[in-house]
């Protein structure tokens, strides 16, 4: 697979996913919930954590921060929008590209490749982390849910990345930390997959699938990958 993968002018895209790919957002979620914890005095960062697992409002919507308040009785309009403002804040502060991230994505573009994002977060945050990341500059097209309409694992972004790429899914390569949001549809549409498998947080689910995929454990394993070894 490794020589198919360094045939020459065989792909000239590389879509990848934001959280978990390109930047450590598991990390920054967990310590915007410490500082929360923190300013409240009470309750317990894992389980206001646990809170945004349950997909109840959405892994990114403040329903959740509402619902954990209210569980451990804290009350008040005033708690809820210094909690809601800390946690945004800190998360923010906090994202940080994998180490290797910058520099894999600076030798692809050198080699020509043209490098685009399909991320399930919405414009403005996408937009704040890929600047607060300082990768903005590598990327022609970032697209979200509210440009395409649906989120992964429906197709409908990565179908928008192509057309905004003006590419096709035979020459392009799809890097995401999710075998189901990420690697699945991408390969049902004739990407060609590489699971980063730094980034997963879902390794039961990475288990469950018998989807067959490339893997890299470090960012830079996809300069060797996708390039091949330079003199």
């Amino acid at each position: 697979m490794q020589d198919f993968l360094l045939r020459d002018d065989l792909f000239d895209t590389v879509i990848f996913d934001l959280d978990n790919t390109l930047v450590d957002f598991i990390n920054a979620k967990r310590q915007a919930c410490n500082a929360v914890i923190e300013s409240l005095g009470c309750g317990d960062s894992a389980d206001l954590f646990s809170y945004f697992l349950r997909m109840r409002h959405g892994f990114e919507d403040y329903g959740n921060i509402f619902d954990y308040l209210s569980d451990i009785g804290v009350n008040g309009s005033a708690s809820y929008l210094r909690s809601c403002t800390i946690y945004e804040d800190v998360k923010l502060q906090t994202i940080q590209p994998y180490e290797g991230v910058e520099e894999t994505l600076s030798a692809l573009r050198s080699d020509g490749l043209r490098l685009g994002v399909v991320t399930d977060a919405d414009s403005d945050h996408a937009e704040k982390r890929l600047k607060k990341a300082n990768l903005s500059k590598f990327f022609e097209v970032v697209i979200t849910p509210d440009m395409s309409g649906r989120r992964k694992p429906n197709p409908d972004s990565f179908l928008m990345a192509l057309d905004s790429l003006r590419t096709d899914p035979f020459h392009t390569i799809c890097v995401g930390d999710s075998i189901r949001r990420d690697i699945e549809p991408a390969k049902r549409l004739g990407m060609c997959t590489i699971h980063a498998a730094y980034g997963d947080w879902h390794p039961e689910e990475t288990k469950e699938s018998s989807v067959r995929t490339l893997r890299i454990h470090h960012p830079e394993d996809l300069i060797r990958l996708v390039l091949g070894k330079k003199d």
